[in-house]
């Protein structure tokens, strides 16, 4: 299974980026792992191909509620799997399962990956420019 997941940090000093991941949802080892302006439907299917690319097809797919996986009529509700978004259409013209996150578990354990990365990465950038 695949999990993605995005997050907003300033990860150089005064500019901030959505940091994009497609992971392992059993190991965490990071497929994808890129920078863009704002997280949406092409970012995420960006890290569906690079997955797919090096990997070949998995058999599912796991993320949040986010509007660019699922349509969800009602704020907070349970989403619509009948009313695809782009994306969710994408990954159903390839016969990948698409599993909306329900739980607080997988919300923490992203958010826990992302504290990492934003500790360590804008270091880095830091070295590298010093």
């Amino acid at each position: 299974m695949i999990h993605q997941d995005g997050s907003t940090h300033a990860w150089v000093p005064d500019v901030k980026w959505d940091l994009i991941i497609t992971l392992d949802d059993a190991t965490s080892t990071h497929y994808s792992m890129f920078f863009v302006d704002e997280e949406g439907t092409a970012s995420s299917l960006q890290g569906m191909r690079d997955v797919i690319e090096a990997h070949g097809l998995p058999s599912s797919f796991y993320s949040d509620r986010g509007s660019h996986y699922w349509y969800t009529p009602e704020a907070g509700g349970k989403v619509d799997k009948e009313n695809l978004t782009q994306f969710g259409r994408a990954m159903k013209h390839l016969g990948i399962e698409t599993i909306a996150a329900y739980s607080p578990e997988a919300r923490g354990r992203c958010e826990r990956m992302f504290s990492t990365h934003q500790e360590r990465l804008p270091s880095s950038t830091i070295i590298y420019n010093g």
